[in-house]
C-alpha cells in the first residue's frame, strides 16, 4: 500500500467529505457526522454482510478478551473465559445484555480484509499505530458519560444508537490518566442519532454518552495523530542515537531520591541536555531526519506480516505486489538503506537504492522491470528479501 492508495481508501469512507476537508478543518478540531445514505461506498459492510457472525466466528481469540460497560447495570457482570464454539460466545455475549451492559470487543483488526486495509490505511497516513474494537449493545442499554483519550472514527454497521456529543471545545488530553477533580459531566451537547453506515468522527477527549435505540453494533477505530510533543519526543529520542551523556544512567538511587525529594545534579543536567536539544533543533535538516528516524520505527513496530508458505519458484517475468497490509518507509545511513516495514526491518546496501526505491512506490511490478545498474540476480534476490517478509506477493497473471 502506497500514500495514494492510503488516501484514496480514508476518501472512500469519509464521503461525502473531500478527505482534505476532514485533515485541514476537522482533525482535531471538532466533531462531525458522515451520514450513510450520502456515501458512494457502503460503509455498514465494514465487518462484511453480517458483522453478528463476524465476530462470533472469532470466537476463540475475542471471547477471554471483551470487556463492557452500562450506565446503570442491573445486575453484577457475568464471568470472562474462553467459550467452546459461536453459540457458546453469543449466549455469553446474550447474558451481559440481559443485565444491561454493552459488550465491548477488542482487537477485531483482523476480522475482515476491508477492516484491515482501513486500519492500514489510517496508520500509513497518520504514521501511528491504530486499534479497533466493536461495541454490541441491546435495545435497552445505556453508557456512563466518558471521554476518551484518542480521536474516535466511529462506523454504525447495525441498529440505532443516540449518542449525546458535548459542544465544548475538547482539551485534547494525553494518553494517561490524570487525578480527576470532578466526576464527567455533559452539561452543552447535541443529540446525533446514527444508523448503518453513518460515520461519526470525535477528537479525543469529546464528552459525550450513548443510548441504544435498538439491538446494535458499530465498530471504533482509536488512534492519536502526531502531536507537538510527540514531534518533539521524536527530536530528543534522534539525539541520544548521536550524545552519550543522554544516554547515561543518571537515577540509580531514583527511589531514595524520590522519598527526599533530593535529586542532587539532576536538574542541572536536564537544563544542559535541553539546551543541547534546542541547539540542535535550530535547523530544519536535524527536525526533519528525527521525524524520519520516527516514521522508520513506528512502520517496524506494526504488527507483524503473514508470511507466505510453501514453496514460491519465481523468475524475472514474475508480477509481484505489495501485499494488502504492506506498507514501508525509506530512510538510512551514507551506506545502508532502512526498509521498514510491518514486522521488522531490512537493512540493504546502498548498492541497490534506485531497485529498492522503485519497489516501495510501486504497487504492482515484474521482477525484471526493477531499475538500476543491477543483474537480475540481484533483482531476485531483493524480491526475495521482500517475499519472505511478507511485504511482497505474487501477482496473478
Amino acid at each position: 500500500m502506497i500514500l495514494k492508495q492510503a488516501q484514496e481508501i480514508l476518501q472512500r469512507m469519509l464521503g461525502p467529505m473531500p478527505l482534505d476537508t476532514f485533515l485541514d478543518d476537522v482533525l482535531g478540531k471538532r466533531f462531525v457526522k458522515l451520514e450513510g445514505k450520502l456515501c458512494a461506498e457502503p460503509r455498514s459492510d465494514l465487518l462484511g454482510e453480517n458483522p453478528e457472525q463476524a465476530i462470533l466466528a472469532a470466537f476463540s481469540n475475542l471471547a477471554p478478551k471483551i470487556g463492557y460497560h452500562a450506565a446503570a447495570p442491573s445486575g453484577p457482570p457475568p464471568s470472562i473465559e474462553p467459550v467452546a464454539d459461536t453459540l457458546a460466545f453469543k449466549a455469553k455475549i446474550e447474558a451481559f445484555h440481559a443485565l444491561g451492559y454493552t459488550v465491548r470487543i477488542p482487537e477485531i483488526q483482523t476480522l475482515t480484509p476491508e477492516l484491515g486495509r482501513f486500519i492500514r490505511a489510517l496508520e500509513l497516513l497518520f504514521q501511528t499505530p491504530v486499534k479497533a474494537q466493536a461495541f454490541w449493545g441491546r435495545g435497552d442499554a445505556r453508557a456512563p458519560v466518558h471521554h476518551d483519550d484518542y480521536d474516535l472514527i466511529v462506523v454504525h454497521l447495525r441498529g440505532r444508537k443516540r449518542w449525546f456529543i458535548s459542544t465544548d471545545p475538547s482539551d485534547l488530553p494525553n494518553i494517561w490518566r490524570t487525578i480527576p477533580e470532578q466526576p464527567e459531566s455533559l452539561e452543552r451537547y447535541v443529540e446525533v442519532d446514527v444508523e448503518p453506515g453513518d460515520l461519526l468522527y470525535l477528537p479525543r477527549g469529546t464528552v459525550h454518552r450513548v443510548d441504544a435505540v435498538s439491538d446494535s453494533i458499530h465498530a471504533s477505530i482509536g488512534f492519536v495523530p502526531l502531536t507537538l510533543r510527540e514531534a518533539i519526543i521524536a527530536c530528543l529520542d534522534h539525539l541520544s542515537d548521536l550524545s552519550l551523556p543522554l544516554r547515561e544512567t543518571v537515577g540509580a538511587r531514583l527511589a531514595a531520591q524520590i522519598q527526599a525529594s533530593d535529586f542532587g545534579n539532576l536538574a542541572g543536567r536536564v537544563r544542559d541536555g535541553m539546551a543541547l536539544l534546542a541547539s540542535q533543533c535550530k535547523t530544519d535538516a536535524f527536525v526533519a531526519g528525527a521525524l524520519q528516524r520516527r516514521s522508520s520505527r513506528i512502520i517496524g513496530d506494526l504488527a507483524k506480516l503473514s508470511e507466505p508458505t510453501g514453496r514460491i519458484t519465481l523468475s524475472p517475468a514474475t508480477r509481484m505486489r505489495h501485499s494488502p497490509l504492506g506498507v514501508c518507509h525509506l530512510s538510512g545511513s551514507a551506506s545502508k538503506i532502512d526498509f521498514a516495514y510491518p514486522g521488522g526491518h531490512h537493512y540493504i546496501h546502498r548498492g541497490a537504492e534506485q531497485g529498492i526505491a522503485f519497489i516501495a512506490h510501486t504497487p504492482e511490478f515484474r521482477i525484471r522491470d526493477i531499475p538500476g545498474a543491477v543483474g537480475d540476480d540481484v533483482r531476485m534476490a531483493l524480491v526475495e528479501q521482500l517475499l519472505s517478509s511478507g511485504f511482497l506477493e505474487v501477482a496473478a497473471e
